[in-house]
């Protein structure tokens, strides 16, 4: 059976393009999903690119536009879906938000927890936004492959993946308990290889706590490797108004190793240039750190990719004269390296200086806590 989306059919050795219904509007009319369809051989599988869930975020438009080409189609084993604008009303706004839901729209994939049988008269239903999401994630589930879901992160920040925490239920029976953890096992080497193959650096998501607390898991690539376990990344671009070209060739070069890892691209990896790569030499999870004690004025002294160990001087802090203040100097507590650098220089106490990729000794693979899904 074709692959379809919306008014959009794959056709073998073409692109395809077009729209799929997301949220109606009261006052009338609708928005639109913008759809990509690239297929070469349609034996191959599927490859979803995923761009533009945050208003202000750009560069993973660029990135699709240079990714999706003839040239590719003609080599393509398997099924290019781009989806560029996955909350247009964010994007015509520039707000990271949709104006229809008060909300993280990346918060709103499903999260595998049982619908109640009668609804919850004092919780809000799910929103129209949220009820896209859920069948586009249909969709997903249909056609299965691997995903790449591309943002971006700080004004000035290296070019990184995100890799999220991978969970497995343990309720179950020995066996079932044993599966399901092989299958979480399994989905974690996957993307493991995909970071390989992508070739920027990478950071592990926030211990699995805090993860689950921030709803972490109903991301994009947390609900497609959670639930579908289909490998799933988060690709950081940099800066998201203004997307740097370096990054976006990176990225694009990238994609395609990716599709290359997957089987669906002939040739040799690319090599990933113009662009930074940190590595620590240790895994890394991200964390805002450190973190001012008084008001100031911080003068930073390393810059977004250098390698950073701990007790090293990372800025001076002074007034707003120029005099030091009684801290001087703020020193590194951790090992890593420098993601970003926080926006602005004037700051207030118990803000984060840097967000670092700092040594995260936890296993990539852990089960839901006991009670989640009660």
């Amino acid at each position: 059976m074709p692959i379809k989306l919306g008014n959009v059919t794959a056709a073998p050795g073409q692109i395809k393009y077009g729209e799929a219904p997301w949220v109606e509007h009261p006052v009338g009319g609708h928005d639109t999903l913008p759809v990509i369809i690239a297929q070469g051989d349609p034996r191959g599988p599927v490859f979803w690119v995923t761009a533009g869930i945050h208003g202000p975020e750009h560069a993973g438009i660029q990135v699709i536009h240079q990714l999706v080409t003839k040239a590719l189609v003609k080599q393509l084993h398997g099924t290019v879906i781009a989806l560029p604008a996955l909350n247009p009303a964010g994007l015509r706004t520039t707000q990271r938000q949709a104006y229809y839901h008060d909300g993280d729209p990346n918060r709103l994939w499903p999260n595998g927890k049982p619908t109640p049988e009668k609804p919850d008269p004092d919780e809000d239903p799910p929103s129209a936004l949220e009820q896209a999401y859920g069948r586009l994630f249909a969709a997903i589930r249909e056609h299965g492959g691997c995903l790449a879901d591309l943002h971006n992160a700080w004004t000035g920040s290296v070019s990184f993946v995100f890799r999220d925490r991978v969970f497995y239920r343990n309720d179950g029976d020995a066996a079932a308990r044993k599966r399901e953890r092989a299958a979480a096992e399994k989905v974690d080497q996957q993307m493991a290889a995909m970071i390989a193959a992508y070739g920027h650096a990478s950071v592990q998501e926030m211990p699995a706590k805090k993860y689950l607390a921030r709803k972490l898991e109903r991301s994009t690539t947390a609900a497609a490797g959670n639930l579908l376990r289909l490998p799933a990344l988060t690709m950081e671009l940099g800066t998201g108004h203004m997307p740097d070209p370096a990054i976006v060739r990176a990225s694009a070069a990238g994609l395609r190793n990716i599709l290359r890892w997957a089987e669906m691209l002939p040739g040799e990896m690319e090599p990933i240039t113009g662009i930074a790569v940190p590595n620590a030499g240790f895994p890394c999870r991200r964390l805002g750190t450190p973190r001012t004690t008084a008001p100031c004025v911080v003068h930073h002294l390393l810059q977004p990719g250098d390698l950073v160990h701990k007790g090293q001087p990372v800025a001076e802090v002074r007034d707003i004269w120029g005099r030091p203040t009684a801290e001087k100097v703020l020193t590194s507590a951790y090992d890593g390296w420098i993601i970003a650098r926080s926006h602005g220089i004037i700051y207030y106490p118990g803000a984060e200086v840097y967000g670092m990729a700092v040594r995260d000794p936890l296993p990539p693979v852990q089960p839901y806590p006991k009670d989640y899904f009660k």
